[in-house]
């Protein structure tokens, strides 16, 4: 889940405020809100991001890590694993994790086989990823994984 995707998963438990009421009580700029949330790519600085997590009470551990493992980013490795056919480990935000070759992507979801079925994942619940090449095989640039890894994961 990118920075955006989990900012918005906050706001969403804290009632929903629009952006223009969450940018006046942070003093961020106005406009940048719907920036982060919206955006595939990670938009917003350190600064923002921790004025962010305080006001919505999380550590800004929790919405810093984050920031690296952009919607664009799962959409390059997902893309990678289609096109070479490898598996895709996907973390969930729920801690489950799906091992299985990508058969669809869409803006919202993909669709993995694991073993013998299909399984559905909405992307904006996708924490991290993980190609899993055959051993020796080089990867892309894009598939190669966020340089901050999640807490309690290692770094690849």
């Amino acid at each position: 889940m990118s920075s955006g995707d989990y900012l918005r998963f906050l706001r969403a438990l804290h009632g929903g405020k629009d952006f223009f009421s969450i940018e006046e009580e942070t003093g961020i700029p106005s406009g940048l809100m719907r920036q982060i949330e919206q955006r595939y790519r990670a938009v917003g600085d350190e600064a923002t991001l921790r004025k962010l997590a305080e006001y919505y009470g999380v550590p800004p551990e929790e919405v810093l890590w984050r920031h690296e493992w952009s919607r664009a980013r799962l959409t390059f490795a997902l893309e990678d694993a289609m096109r070479d056919d490898v598996p895709i480990r996907l973390n969930l935000r729920t801690g489950e994790s799906f091992t299985g070759k990508v058969q669809w992507v869409d803006l919202a979801a993909t669709c993995l086989k694991v073993g013998d079925r299909e399984i559905i994942v909405q992307r904006h619940w996708v924490d991290t990823w993980e190609l899993l090449r055959p051993e020796g095989e080089s990867s892309s640039e894009e598939d190669a994984s966020p340089p901050s890894s999640a807490p309690g994961e290692e770094s690849a």
